[in-house]
């Protein structure tokens, strides 16, 4: 009996074997440079080519000994905010009665001469009438602006006065962005103080137009240029195309196969005839055996426009992983012609962090059915790291690491389905556990049999 119980325990307990690079189906050489502790590198497309799971969890560095080293993954760079430089802007003098105000001028500039000729009230405006503010050509910016940055002459100081700010785009309707912003340089004591900016909201306009109350001394420029506002600057990311084929069974259908699990957050439709406009779904799938499902739904155009061509802008879609994709065209528009479309699509390589222990060279391997994930949470990785400071310069230095050729280590063997001998072990011992049962019910009842006969004659001896 002890034995059959031992054999059981041995059964149900799992024998924990390391892994080593020879688990993977592929591997790619790290080439590090430095005695940094940890080291980052991008993940290259061989990589989402080859994973069979779409965390990364079948992914693993191993050391020159084989032996694997700890890894996280630093997150996504978000889009970053970038500030240009000023931009100079000309300006004109506005001059007129100082009791009627700016607002009362009929503004009209005329460049059919090849410069710009200011007309007010129908007539050049005269050097002698009061100065009442300027207007600012703005019609060359193609960007908003949110600011307008004031120059004073270096002879003006104790200027303290607050100005109204106008845009329009046909010098005849005008808009206020801001009404009471004040400007001032003082100097005192060696010392100056400064408030030359004039702050609005991001506004495209063709015209600005800078006053000041009537009562108010006129504001002398030397020069004046316009900040534009903030533009979102996208991280990079990695694109792969592949060619369409036609659904033979069904009109307007399209499949697509990126050969990969890839974070896909943006698609390119590339449309096989010129002068084309279409309706389409786009829809997605893991495996060729399931269910398609929707991804998203838009326009797709490809026009051509004085010897230009002008296609849609890529679509934004939330990270898909999917290796399968389909467009379904809406029939209604005729189709997308002759020739079949191209996908591409386009993700953000994920950044890997790993721990230079032991050997050089490093490697990276990845595909494996058997793996589990065995990733750190990066603030574990690395000591002092915090999301919020990803740009910044880290407490802990990482040096950077590149990637050489994919090669070949296990191959197919890593991403066979094993048989799963935990289930089966378990299903044998369960077996086994009924069968022993019932033996021992078996010898128990037989023992209990014979019992009954001896009772039954030591009772009539008795008599």
């Amino acid at each position: 009996m002890r034995i059959v119980l031992a054999w059981l325990l041995c059964l149900l307990n799992g024998v924990a074997i390391a892994e080593t690079p020879e688990d993977f189906a592929f591997g790619v050489p790290l080439e590090t440079r430095g005695a940094e502790a940890l080291f980052q590198v991008e993940l290259p497309q061989a990589v989402y080519e080859g994973v069979l799971r779409a965390d990364l969890g079948d992914l693993r560095v191993f050391n020159a000994s084989g032996e694997a080293v700890p890894h996280a993954f630093l997150p996504q760079p978000a889009t970053s905010r970038e500030k240009q430089q000023p931009l100079r802007l000309t300006f004109f003098a506005l001059r007129g009665d100082a009791v009627v105000g700016v607002d009362a001028l009929e503004i009209r500039i005329d460049r059919s001469s090849g410069r710009a000729v200011l007309t007010m009230n129908g007539r050049p405006p005269l050097r002698t009438a009061t100065l009442l503010g300027y207007l600012i050509d703005a019609t060359a910016i193609e960007q908003p602006l949110q600011a307008l940055a004031l120059e004073l002459p270096r002879s003006v100081d104790n200027v303290v006065t607050r100005v109204r700010v106008d845009a329009s785009d046909d010098l005849a309707r005008w808009s206020t962005l801001v009404a009471d912003a004040p400007v001032l340089r003082l100097e005192a004591g060696g010392q100056r103080l400064e408030q030359l900016l004039v702050e609005f909201p991001p506004c495209q306009a063709k015209f600005f137009r800078l006053s000041w109350p009537s009562a108010a001394p006129a504001l002398q420029l030397a020069g004046l240029a316009g900040e534009p506002g903030e533009t979102v600057v996208e991280a990079p990311r990695q694109w792969k195309q592949v060619a369409g084929s036609a659904v033979q069974e069904h009109s307007g259908e399209y499949v697509f196969d990126l050969g990969g699990r890839f974070p896909v957050d943006r698609l390119r439709l590339v449309l096989p005839q010129a002068n084309s406009v279409a309706s389409v779904e786009v829809l997605a799938r893991t495996r060729a055996s399931d269910p398609w499902r929707r991804i998203t739904a838009n326009t797709v155009y490809r026009l051509g426009v004085a010897g230009q061509e002008v296609v849609n802008p890529d679509l934004p879609i939330a990270p898909v992983s999917d290796r399968y994709w389909l467009l379904r065209v809406d029939p209604r528009g005729g189709g997308l012609g002759a020739g079949a479309p191209a996908l591409a699509a386009g993700w953000l390589p994920q950044r890997l962090v790993f721990a230079a222990r032991g050997a050089l060279p490093f490697q990276l391997a990845y595909g494996s059915s058997t793996a589990a994930p065995a990733v750190y949470p990066i603030a574990t990785l690395v000591p002092g790291y915090r999301a919020e400071d990803d740009s910044k310069a880290r407490p802990f230095p990482i040096g950077h690491a590149s990637t050489g050729s994919a090669r070949t280590l296990a191959g197919e063997r890593a991403t066979r389905t094993p048989i799963d001998w935990k289930r089966w072990t378990l299903w044998g011992s369960l077996l086994l556990g009924v069968g022993l049962l019932g033996w021992m019910a078996l010898r128990l009842s037989r023992q209990m049999f014979r019992a009954q006969p001896e009772q039954s004659r030591a009772g009539q001896g008795d008599r």
